[in-house]
């Protein structure tokens, strides 16, 4: 394997993002020459990247992968590609022709300039969205697409791109089907924000916690220092035209995770219950083995320890005015 990113040039679209934002601080430690965060600044935000601008190494270029002629210009010179940026899956189903636009057309346009690029190797983000409702737990990378929702339908073709490149163009990828991605620098302010931060903040405002359903739907909590290290290793390997979950390999009820956070927290709220939008999948458990193998990747934060550093760092952000 050896250090491939020593003094190389790598460039990371939606690097100023949750997922992106930790690869460029897991990339500085490998040494590279340079690496270019590509982000229109929409979710992402400059502050998720303050320590890296420390390094000297970093060149922001704020874009949209919508445009060609944008990331064209961009990937001039660069080795390598971390591909973060995408619609949320909240805002897919609000609005479907956006998705299309920035989850397909945007992939497209990245593939297509690394290819006229000379790109090595691109790391892409896709979804464990495309498995739809497990049909089988813990879910593997064999399991059929089973999707029905927008933005599992663009993570799908977003492979089928990748697969496609590959073949025609010999472009290296690999793409990680993520689970339940969680940590310090998630948004906590937008319309779209994870259950986490939708707990945290109804605790803020001392109101009942708001659980949809009935508490039983899961999720697989994983760490994003622990995702953002996968996608180093993706990138040290050798392996091309692949798969692999990336998960914390333990499955979580809603209830579960409330319970933990109202002990962190010291809160003694009730949570409410309200409807579930039952076309959103109701259990995520991944199987990471495969990841595990072929790459030597194993998820090292715990949930507590993560909830615990993610309660931390909102409350710095809130500037201890909780």
């Amino acid at each position: 394997m050896g250090n491939k990113i020593k003094n190389s040039r790598i460039l990371v679209t939606g690097g100023a993002g949750l997922i992106g934002s930790h690869i460029v601080d897991a990339l500085l430690e490998k040494e590279p020459a340079e690496i270019v965060v590509f982000d229109n600044f929409v979710r992402g935000k400059k502050e998720n990247i303050k320590l890296a601008l420390g390094s000297g190494k970093i060149k922001i270029v704020e874009g949209d992968i919508k445009d060609l002629s944008q990331i064209k210009k961009a990937m001039q010179g660069i080795d390598y590609v971390f591909h973060q940026a995408a619609l949320w899956l909240l805002e897919c189903e609000e609005n479907p022709r956006e998705a299309i636009n920035v989850n397909i057309m945007g992939t497209f346009n990245v593939c297509e300039a690394a290819v006229e690029n000379k790109v090595k190797k691109i790391i892409a983000a896709s979804s464990s969205s495309v498995y739809g409702d497990g049909t089988y737990f813990p879910t593997d990378e064999s399991h059929p697409f089973n999707n029905t929702l927008f933005y599992g339908a663009t993570k799908i073709a977003e492979e089928q791109i990748l697969r496609a490149f590959w073949k025609k163009y010999g472009l290296d990828y690999v793409a990680f089907r993520y689970l339940n991605v969680y940590g310090p620098r998630m948004d906590f302010r937008s319309a779209y924000i994870m259950v986490i931060m939708n707990f945290l903040n109804k605790i803020d405002k001392n109101e009942p916690p708001v659980i949809f359903g009935d508490g039983s739907a899961t999720l697989d909590l994983v760490y994003v220092t622990d995702v953002a290290k996968a996608n180093i290793l993706a990138l040290e390997n050798d392996i091309t035209n692949d798969f692999f979950n990336v998960s914390g390999g333990k499955e979580t009820s809603l209830k579960e995770l409330l319970e933990m956070i109202l002990k962190i927290t010291g809160s003694n709220l009730k949570p409410v219950y309200e409807p579930r939008d039952e076309k959103l999948v109701k259990r995520r458990f991944g199987y990471s083995e495969k990841a595990k193998k072929i790459l030597g990747f194993e998820p090292k934060v715990s949930i507590e320890e993560g909830l615990k550093k993610i309660i931390d760092w909102r409350k710095e952000e809130l500037g201890n005015n909780i």
